[in-house]
């Protein structure tokens, strides 16, 4: 195998492998950000459910996928550095069976995840949150980071805050995510014409959950455009690999034979 050949298939694999660590730390986020809102609804709700909706489930397919390519990638870089066939047999076929599953991926989260049930999930998730947040100050908070993250305001809009409050809370009027730092004064009455103009948690949160699953999907098919690349040459490489020839007898061996 020469010199070349190695950086060629060298740097297919580290492409390779740097996407599919990005597509699990993606996806891992993606995890976190859904375990968020369903961390704030009302367990009591949810004791007699047991279903695994998709929002939560996709997550973790790409997470898996994106581990499998790490994974093989990292028997691609054995196989060329040791110049074994069999080892480079063994990654060509894993390889082909990863770009597989990284496009069932991609397929499943966009017939089954990037649909109504998504939004549906979302909504009802949103709902019982803000709901309890009426009751629990400290589910009122992490609401109110949502939408100071989000940039929304309310459930289903502003005007869900007007039928039990004197006013917006001051999430709704933030125009900047202050994250860690301590309280502040902002002037968020009802006649506050930014809070006015926000949607809802549950559209913007919808809407970005659809995104994401968008994405994470174009990532994964991206890796397995780049996959077939590294198969096709893992192929050409294969190929040029030959058995050692054995090393011709020596004198001293053939006296030995005829002794």
């Amino acid at each position: 195998m020469s010199l070349a050949s190695k950086c060629v298939l060298h740097v297919l694999n580290t492409v390779y492998t740097i996407l599919g660590l990005g597509l699990a730390a993606a996806s891992l986020w993606l995890f976190v950000e859904v375990k968020e809102f369903t961390n704030l609804r009302n367990s009591n709700h949810y004791l007699l459910d047991y279903n695994v909706y998709w929002p939560q489930a996709i997550p973790w397919l790409f997470f898996i996928v994106g581990l499998a390519a790490v994974c093989v990638s990292a028997c691609g870089f054995s196989g060329v550095r040791k110049a074994s066939k069999g080892m480079m047999t063994i990654y060509t076929v894993c390889l082909g069976v990863v770009i597989l599953l990284l496009i069932a991926a991609a397929i499943i989260a966009l017939i089954f995840a990037d649909n109504k049930s998504t939004d549906d999930f979302i909504k009802d998730t949103v709902w019982d949150a803000y709901f309890q947040s009426k009751t629990d100050t400290g589910v009122a908070t992490s609401f109110g980071n949502i939408e100071k993250r989000l940039h929304c305001c309310g459930a289903e809009g502003p005007r869900d805050y007007k039928n039990w409050k004197n006013e917006f809370p001051t999430s709704c009027c933030d125009t900047y995510y202050h994250g860690w730092i301590g309280s502040y004064s902002i002037d968020c009455d009802f006649t506050n014409k930014l809070a006015n103009e926000r949607h809802g948690c549950s559209t913007v949160a919808s809407q970005y959950a659809r995104i994401a699953i968008k994405v994470l999907s174009a990532i994964s098919v991206f890796i397995a455009f780049i996959g077939i690349f590294a198969l096709i040459a893992a192929v050409a490489l294969s190929k040029n690999l030959r058995k050692k020839p054995r090393a011709p007898p020596s004198e001293a061996d053939s006296k030995k034979v005829l002794l």
